[in-house]
């Protein structure tokens, strides 16, 4: 017989949190699903794509402008990715020197192996499978600009955004099956540690994380056009090209997505999705006036500064540059594990092979263009069709029984450097009928084709780690 537990669910979310005080007040009791029941797993970061802008009016108004910059202003800095295990493993050969031998990175919360037993002490490991968990990592930076972000006004004298608080970072990704009332999807479910163990951070403040669940825009740069990159000329004729406020979009429709296999045109078309590489960027009226802008509030010192950083607006006007987690850049500044994955989803350059590249660490993360078209239909979906779900992230919003948790798990964890910490994961159990807020004519849950994630209101770095993330049926 299935076994449900009654949870009592408190939606409110006090109103000291202010940049979540739009929420919807109630008291719901629901099952809370069983492991028998089917789930959908939506942890892979490879699946997983940077977000158009959230379309909240009362978060973001920015979201109804079009092929207008500002329209972007508000993006930070998310990454998304599992940590490769060959910074954790023992005697690994690949491991940078500086963090093979630093047993505090390697004990750190946020990078540090994860035993399956730590999680689900209960589950048995059967011979040949992996005993520890690749957790899904979201690290959001939101005093950083995310790509595309071109806000070269509110900033503080190191260059740093201002009202970090509302900044937001998001991902999206398609989903399949479509249709959850068939499937009977009726939750997303997740498990998560606990986002407040390095006081360091100074995140305590919290903020929130978002779902948005239905039809979402695929319109990243929005400006109504579809890009993608091998759309773009390699002979320099640009009589099928267009151009927006962001850049350059090839005007054809596209009938496949792959790049153009003529030796030395992969970094002509892998140059994200503005269309631009960093040299055309620079006399693109856009950015150009971005980068003036910087210089007049910036002083002297921050500038030089950020001059002898290829990552920086100075090197990198759109903040569009991949780089691999073993960059040489930051073997020689010692970047943490967690920081090493900051630009590895950006778009320019995430093809190219180490030659191209001109870094002798370089890997590509993907054979493939980088497009706006989620599911693959050639064609640019501008929809925005979706329930949306909203969890505070906050150290006083983390008790079972309110706030969508319906669980936890305490683990005392010998780490590398010989100390015991003290790990809790929460289990949240989202109704789908629980819905914050309706965007847009959806009704119903029989077509849901995309998801998109977000963060927002938080002043400090935050990293969430998940060990679970599905979307799972109910009865």
């Amino acid at each position: 017989m299935k076994r449900f537990v009654h949870i009592l669910l408190v939606l409110s979310l006090y109103g000291a949190w202010t940049s979540c005080s739009d929420s919807v007040s109630g008291n719901s009791i629901i099952d809370e699903p069983d492991s028998s029941k089917v789930s959908i797993d939506i942890s892979n970061p490879h699946t997983w794509s940077l977000a158009s802008v959230p379309c909240d009016p009362v978060l973001f108004p920015e979201a109804t402008l079009k092929n207008d910059v500002a329209s972007g202003k508000n993006r930070a800095l998310l990454s998304w990715y599992h940590v490769d295990r060959l910074f954790t493993q023992r005697n690994s050969p690949d491991a940078p020197g500086y963090l093979s031998h630093d047993l505090d990175a390697l004990s750190y919360p946020y990078a540090r192996e994860v035993a399956v037993s730590e999680v689900f002490p209960q589950r048995p490991i059967i011979y040949g499978e992996p005993s520890t968990i690749q957790t899904l990592h979201l690290s959001f930076y939101p005093m950083e600009r995310g790509p595309y972000n071109l806000d070269g006004t509110n900033v503080d004298e190191d260059g740093n955004l201002l009202y970090p608080d509302r900044r937001w970072g998001g991902i999206m990704r398609k989903i399949d099956p479509t249709d959850f009332e068939q499937e009977h999807i009726a939750y997303i479910q997740f498990w998560l540690l606990d986002p407040f163990m390095d006081d360091d951070l100074d995140n305590r403040d919290g903020g929130c994380l978002y779902f948005n669940l239905g039809e979402v825009s695929e319109d990243i740069l929005k400006d109504g056009l579809m890009s993608y990159e091998n759309g773009l000329p390699i002979n320099g004729d640009i009589t099928s090209i267009t151009t927006s406020v962001w850049g350059r979009v090839s005007s054809l429709t596209p009938l496949v997505y792959s790049f153009d296999n003529n030796k030395g045109s992969q970094p002509l078309q892998d140059v994200g999705l503005d269309g631009l590489n960093n040299q055309a960027e620079f006399s693109h009226p856009t950015y150009a006036r971005y980068l003036n802008e910087l210089l007049t509030v910036l002083p002297a010192a921050t500038i030089e500064t950020m001059l002898s950083d290829p990552f920086s607006p100075f090197n990198d006007p759109a903040g569009d540059d991949y780089a691999y987690y073993l960059h040489s850049y930051y073997d020689s500044n010692r970047y943490s594990i967690t920081e090493r994955y900051k630009h590895y989803n950006n778009s320019e350059g995430n093809s190219l092979s180490q030659s191209e590249a001109r870094d002798m660490q370089h890997q590509g993360s993907s054979t493939m263009p980088d497009v706006e078209d989620l599911n693959r239909d050639y064609s640019l979906n501008e929809n925005e069709r979706f329930f949306q779900y909203r969890v505070a992230i906050h150290p006083d919003s983390l008790q079972v029984g309110m706030n969508f948790i319906t669980d936890k798990q305490e683990a005392r964890v010998h780490t590398r450097n010989g100390e015991t910490q003290l790990a809790t994961w929460y289990q949240f159990t989202i109704p789908i009928s629980c819905y914050q807020k309706r965007i847009g004519s959806i009704q119903d849950f029989s077509h849901i084709s995309s998801i998109r994630l977000f963060m927002t209101g938080f002043k400090g770095t935050t990293h969430l780690r998940f060990a679970t993330l599905e979307l799972i049926s109910g009865e």
